[in-house]
């Protein structure tokens, strides 16, 4: 999704970035998001190798048509969808899980981090939410380093919104409680070595090695922010701009994904089509 994003702004302070970017409104957008909304909760391709592994075991050969319908059900039964008539439709889990989604996928892309797992595709139960670090990530040249991700979507007026700054589950607060605490380091690197694949184990002890030690790399706060284009401010970045020493000593690298429309009609598009593309 390299094309899908346009630079709109970027401000360098004291060696901390902050980034703004348009996520592109053309018609293949919703498609692309829902594929990965698709491979997060279902991995199709998975799937259908498994599927047509077992039709054969069983010595009776399930037609493609017959394979695809099976997916199609379970993507029935595991892609939440948006209730657009509901009264707290800034709670349903889509609308707030298309964030994480497209942030997991700009920091790979725009940051080239590397995330050993993904807490949507490891999540507990599906159409919950997401418990832990929203993203944790590694960057693994030319040092390795710790990316703590904190991730929100808001249509909220003010600038910054309040989900970056104010309460105790806002971006700062939960940034600088992660930042502080090795042993979220810890926990971090330990889910994420049980949830990763098994080629990139090692890459996640390396990580485990390096950042134990006195003189490991600092880590980077890396906190996502999705807004309807609409209601996006410069002044969005909000403490994390004028206060970031308070993150010390780690470095600052906010992005802000700016979207076309609404996030509750962007979510409801990009769900409904992530059980159709199963």
């Amino acid at each position: 999704m390299s094309a899908r994003y346009e630079l709109v702004s970027e401000v360098t302070h004291n060696g901390h970035t902050y980034e703004c970017y348009d996520v592109q409104p053309d018609d293949g957008l919703v498609d692309e998001v829902a594929r990965l909304v698709c491979e997060l909760y279902v991995d199709p391709e998975t799937w259908i190798d498994s599927l047509r592994k077992a039709s054969a075991d069983l010595g009776t050969v399930a037609a493609d048509e017959e394979i695809s319908q099976l997916l199609n059900e379970v993507a029935g039964s595991v892609v939440p969808q948006m209730n657009m008539q509901a009264k707290k439709i800034h709670l349903q889990t889509p609308r707030n899980e298309v964030a994480e989604i497209l942030a997991y996928d700009a920091l790979r892309t725009l940051h080239r981090v590397f995330i050993p797992a993904s807490r949507v595709r490891e999540k507990e139960e599906d159409g919950m939410p997401t418990r832990g670090v929203d993203i944790f990530a590694l960057i693994m040249h030319p040092n390795v380093r710790a990316v703590i991700s904190e991730v929100k979507a808001s249509s909220d007026k003010s600038s910054p919104p309040g989900v970056v700054g104010v309460g105790d589950d806002s971006m700062h607060a939960q940034t600088k409680k992660r930042l502080k605490d090795r042993k979220t380091l810890m926990k971090e690197l330990n889910w994420a070595h049980k949830h990763t694949t098994t080629e990139m184990k090692v890459e996640v002890a390396k990580a485990l090695i390096l950042l134990s030690k006195t003189n490991a790399e600092p880590p980077v706060a890396a906190p996502v922010l999705v807004r309807p284009v609409e209601q996006y401010r410069e002044t969005d970045f909000g403490c994390f701009l004028e206060s970031p020493d308070e993150y010390a000593p780690a470095q600052v690298r906010f992005l802000v994904l700016r979207l076309p429309g609404t996030l509750e009609d962007f979510a409801n598009r990009v769900y409904a089509r992530a059980r159709e593309v199963a």
